[in-house]
């Protein structure tokens, strides 16, 4: 073990750096770490990466802690289940100017969750936010089962807190509930779920999907801050007992059903008939053990079944909710794209704009400023809400909203909202094409068809293959880089006609970079 005392070196290696944690495989435990007071991260004892020098393994930092990582802090390391303290020591993070402080803007403590986003744990959080919880749970369930005719019960986090500890998890920052579907057809349990969806809507719940089978109610808890109560669908299918997002095993029906109780708070809420045996089959058979830095790994069988039967296609969220989340979209310029001021050139803001993939939205906004009325659609929710709180800062006529162009059913919905009242649109997609697989693309033709038969154009900007060797600013990451003539020939089988076709570099500069794109304008006919 190193202590304070030996200076946090171990090897002549420091522990602790701006970049990583540097921990001696002797350290097997489930590990807590902590910046002052509160702990900000939970670590595996699985190694996480390659050797960083001898008897030691290199645990980066998460990106979402990053930011934060500016300025003195003391940082001690500690085993979770004992909290003994197996380092602690001052570090100067950057410029180690001011207090590394890992708080939101209303100073509460943040931690990193299992996905690796920072959220506030029930174990810095008040009373009062743990009840309103529970009430917020407690009528959620009475509604499911009073209105959608569905016995919901506890689970995940939730149940495994109640039935080991009787009350919810410190490091757990959500609620997840789940049921057991009569149905054993996979597309009868998504009809299911989506007449839930609807039913929960008309009661006046704020609702997110995630999937055919998982929907996520979103409440206000009693700080004022915003907590989801998870509704997972379970079913029987081939004597496997399925539960979204994450587990399928050979448990019986009777394992669930019919209803137990546990408490929870010192309140009485349902949960399967036995607990003991989906918590296994749910978190192992060490499940007794808390662990914070427990993050659900379940077999390739099983993400493949769960995903092809209910889970639309989420190609590369991971990396743009991060990008768009984190320092690198803080780097992108906050003026108009050339791009925005060539389509302005050509448009008049008296036609609606919807822009398609607006990530940072500065070309969106820029558009609103001039008084276009904007719609902005985009793929990453962290990405809407940044949107949204900046267009609500200048009181701008933008709205902002999330689209997944890889789900059908979101893709026929937005067309038809666009198309509806036969109003000529703009649509506008800058630098989206070369950001998509190919179903995401060609779900894009098939809006623009839908919402451009009253008239409007298409404006379209996309590196080509041209650019594909050449280095960027942003650094590697999924690309596509197109061949316009094939692009072209989609679009006009789509019944698109291409009114304007322009290829160069020099068109889209950004610092030392000068990729090579192409412009389309495409109209489609009425």
């Amino acid at each position: 073990m190193t202590s304070p005392a030996s200076g946090g070196r171990s090897g002549g290696h420091p522990l602790i750096t701006d970049e990583a944690l540097r921990l001696p495989r002797g350290w097997g435990a489930v590990l807590d770490v902590y910046l002052g007071d509160h702990r900000v991260w939970s670590i595996s004892p699985a190694p996480q990466c390659e050797d960083a020098a001898g008897d030691l393994r290199r645990v980066p930092w998460p990106s979402a802690l990053r930011p934060y990582l500016n300025g003195r802090a003391r940082v001690a390391i500690r085993e979770h289940v004992s909290s003994r303290v197996l380092l602690e020591q001052e570090h100067c993070f950057g410029t180690g100017e001011g207090e590394v402080d890992v708080v939101n803007a209303a100073g509460d403590p943040l931690a990193v969750d299992k996905g690796g986003r920072l959220q506030r744990m029930f174990g810095t959080g008040s009373t009062a936010v743990v009840d309103s919880l529970l009430d917020g749970v407690e009528t959620l369930l009475k509604d499911l089962r009073e209105e959608c005719g569905i016995d919901a019960f506890l689970a995940f986090g939730g149940l495994l807190g109640a039935v080991r500890e009787g009350k919810l998890i410190g490091h757990d920052c959500d609620a997840d509930v789940g049921y057991l579907s009569a149905y054993t057809h996979p597309l009868d349990v998504a009809r299911e779920s989506f007449h839930m969806q609807r039913v929960l809507s008309r009661r006046g719940y704020r609702l997110r999907r995630f999937s055919a089978a998982t929907l996520k109610v979103l409440m206000r808890d009693a700080d004022g801050g915003i907590r989801g109560i998870d509704v997972f669908g379970g079913f029987m299918v081939d004597d496997q007992f399925h539960l979204m997002p994450t587990v399928r095993a050979p448990l019986p029906r009777s394992a669930i059903l019919p209803l137990s109780t546990v408490t929870l708070h010192g309140r009485q809420l349902p949960a399967p008939a036995d607990p003991e045996a989906l918590l296994e089959v749910t978190y192992g058979k060490s499940w007794r053990v808390p662990d914070p830095s427990f993050k659900f790994q379940p077999p390739p069988s099983t993400t493949r079944r769960l995903t092809g039967w209910m889970r639309g296609l989420r190609e590369h969220l991971r990396y743009w909710e991060s990008f768009y989340s984190g320092q690198k979209s803080a780097a992108v310029p906050d003026e108009p794209s050339a791009f925005a001021q060539w389509v302005n050139e050509r448009e008049s803001a008296e036609r609606p704009l919807v822009e398609i993939g607006f990530g940072t939205a500065r070309d969106a906004l820029w558009f609103a400023r001039l008084g276009y009325q904007v719609r902005g659609l985009e793929y990453a929710r962290s990405a809407v809400n940044h949107a949204i709180e900046a267009a609500s800062n200048e009181d701008l006529p933008a709205e902002f909203d999330v689209l997944n162009l890889y789900e059908l059913r979101q893709v026929l919905a937005t067309g038809s909202q666009l198309a509806q009242d036969g109003t000529p649109l703009t649509l506008y997609g800058r630098f989206l094409l070369h950001a998509m697989e190919d179903d995401g693309r060609h779900n894009l033709w098939r809006i623009a068809e839908m919402a451009l038969r009253a008239g409007g154009r298409l404006y379209l900007e996309f590196r080509t293959g041209k650019d594909a060797k050449a280095e960027h600013v942003f650094g590697e990451h999924f690309r596509k880089f197109l061949d316009p003539d094939a692009v072209v020939d989609e679009i006009e089988a789509r019944g698109g006609h291409i009114e304007y076709r322009e290829e160069d570099h020099g068109l889209a500069v950004y610092k030392n970079e000068d990729p090579h794109v192409c412009r389309l304008v495409v109209r489609w006919d009425r």
